[in-house]
C-alpha cells in the first residue's frame, strides 16, 4: 500500500508542476490578466476551452487559426471598460440555454474585427454599450438567439458582417444613432428588427431570403438607403420592409425584389419612398390603416398587384412609373394624362375569404372589380404616372419565371385550403 501511494503522489506531482498542467487551466485569461494597458496579447493558434473577461484597454488577436470555445453558461468573452480590441478569432458558444451568447459587450469604444462567431442562441450582446464597431466578421446560428443584439446602446456601428441563421440578424430595441453598413443578413426570421429605437441609419445591405428583410416597429428618423430586399418570402407574413408604427422613415434608392410584399406599412405616416425599385413582387407596397405617407418618383414592374391601400387616406402617391399604367403624355413633360388607380377590391376580398385567390385575374373577379369599385377614400391614386422608369430594371426571365412560381404556390395553398373547407362541411 505505501509503494502504491508513492506512485500516486508522484503522478500527480509531475501532473501539477508540469508546463502543461498550468497552459491547460487557463493560459488566455492568465495573459489577459498580466497584459498592462494597451498591450497587444496574441493568442498563438489552437482551440481553447475556457471563458474570458477582459475589462482593460487591450488589443486580443490571433495568431493563426485560433478557436476560442465554451459551453457554459456565461459568454465565452464577456468585455467591458473602453477600448477593448478583438481580431482575427473564431468564438464559439456550444450551449443550450436561452440566454446563452458568444461575447457580451458593456461599456464604450471597442472594437471587433476579422471574427467568426458560432453560437446555438445568441452571437453579440450589447447591454449599454456605446461607440462599439464590429466589422469584417462573420455570425452564424442556428435560429434559436439574435446574430447581435442590442439594449439601449447607442452609436455604434456594424460593417461589412454576413449574418445567417439567426432568429433576427440585427436587434435594436431602445438603441438610437446606430449605423448598419454593407451587411449580408439572410436566412433567418427578421434580417434588421429595429424596436422603440430612432435616428439610426440602415444602408447599402443586402437582406436576403428571411420571413422579413427589416422591421421598424414604433421607430423615428430611420433612414433605409441604398439596401437590396431580396426574395424575402418564405412565410404568408413575409415582406422586405415593414414599418409599423413607424414615422419619419426615409426610404430611399433601395431595390425591393422577389419579395412577398415589398414594403408593407401599417400604422404609420409621415414616411417618404422615393427612388426605389420595386419588383417582381406578389404585391408591390401595401397599406393599412396608414396616412400622410409619401410615395413618389419609384419604379413598379413585374409585381402581381403593384400597390394595395386599405383603411388608408391622406397619402401623397404621385409620378411613380407604373408597368400596368395606361401611358399618354399630350404636353412632353414626362407624365401621363391618364391617372394610375390601384383597387383594393381584391385584396380585401382574399382577405375575408382566401380561397378566392383562385380566381385571381379571372375575367368574372374582373369585371366585378370594374362594377363593385372599392370606396374613393380606399383608392390609391397616383395622378401623374411617370412615362419613363426612374430606376433601371434589367429584363429578367428569370424573375418572371419566379414570380409565376410565387402565384402558382399561393394559389395551390388556397386551393388546399378550399378542399379541406369543403371536407369539414
Amino acid at each position: 500500500m505505501n509503494v502504491l501511494k508513492v506512485i500516486l503522489a508522484t503522478l500527480l506531482a509531475s501532473m501539477v508542476f508540469s508546463p502543461s498542467f498550468f497552459e491547460a487551466s487557463s493560459p488566455l485569461q492568465m495573459k489577459i490578466d498580466e497584459a498592462p494597458v494597451g498591450a497587444i496579447v496574441e493568442i498563438d493558434a489552437g482551440e481553447y476551452e475556457e471563458t474570458l473577461v477582459i475589462s482593460k484597454p487591450i488589443t486580443l488577436v490571433g495568431n493563426g487559426e485560433v478557436r476560442i470555445k465554451s459551453c457554459e453558461a456565461e459568454p465565452v468573452i464577456a468585455i467591458s471598460g473602453e477600448d477593448v480590441t478583438l481580431k482575427k478569432i473564431t468564438v464559439e458558444h456550444c450551449g443550450y440555454e436561452e440566454e446563452d451568447t458568444a461575447i457580451y459587450i458593456t461599456g464604450s469604444n471597442h472594437r471587433m474585427e476579422e471574427l467568426i462567431i458560432e453560437t446555438r442562441r445568441y452571437g453579440v450582446k450589447l447591454d449599454q454599450a456605446n461607440g462599439v464597431t464590429i466589422k469584417d466578421s462573420e455570425i452564424i446560428g442556428m435560429k434559436r438567439g439574435n446574430g447581435i443584439d442590442l439594449w439601449q446602446s447607442n452609436q455604434n456601428t456594424f460593417e461589412a458582417l454576413r449574418i445567417a441563421s439567426v432568429s433576427d440578424g440585427i436587434y435594436l430595441e431602445q438603441s438610437n444613432e446606430n449605423l448598419i453598413y454593407k451587411n449580408n443578413l439572410e436566412n433567418s426570421r427578421y434580417g434588421m428588427h429595429l424596436m422603440y429605437s430612432n435616428d439610426n441609419v440602415l444602408r447599402d445591405n443586402l437582406s436576403s431570403s428571411n420571413i422579413t428583410g427589416t422591421m421598424l416597429m414604433e421607430t423615428e428618423r430611420t433612414t433605409v438607403h441604398g439596401n437590396a430586399f431580396l426574395a424575402n418570402k418564405n412565410s404568408v407574413n413575409a415582406q422586405g420592409l415593414l414599418l409599423y408604427e413607424a414615422y419619419e422613415t426615409e426610404v430611399i434608392e433601395n431595390e425591393f425584389i422577389s419579395n412577398r410584399i415589398g414594403v408593407y406599412i401599417e400604422k404609420a405616416g409621415n414616411n417618404h419612398l422615393e427612388s426605389n425599385k420595386i419588383r417582381d413582387n406578389f404585391i408591390g407596397v401595401q397599406m393599412k390603416n396608414a396616412s400622410d405617407n409619401k410615395i413618389t418618383r419609384n419604379t413598379f414592374v413585374g409585381n402581381v398587384n403593384e400597390a394595395q391601400a386599405i383603411e388608408s387616406s391622406k397619402n401623397e402617391v404621385n409620378q411613380n412609373y407604373w408597368d400596368a399604367a395606361s401611358k399618354v403624355d399630350v404636353d412632353g413633360n414626362g407624365e401621363s394624362e391618364i391617372s394610375y388607380t390601384a383597387d383594393p377590391y381584391f385584396l380585401t376580398l382574399t382577405t375575408d375569404v382566401p380561397e378566392y385567390q383562385l380566381f385571381f385575374q379571372a375575367p368574372g373577379l374582373i369585371l366585378l372589380q370594374n362594377l363593385l369599385k372599392s370606396p374613393p377614400e380606399q383608392l390609391l391614386t397616383d395622378s401623374a404616372p411617370l412615362m419613363e422608369m426612374t430606376m433601371e430594371v434589367e429584363k429578367e426571365t428569370s424573375s418572371s419565371l419566379g414570380l409565376w412560381v410565387m402565384s402558382i404556390v399561393m394559389i395551390g395553398a388556397s386551393f388546399s385550403l378550399f378542399i379541406i373547407g369543403r371536407k369539414r362541411r
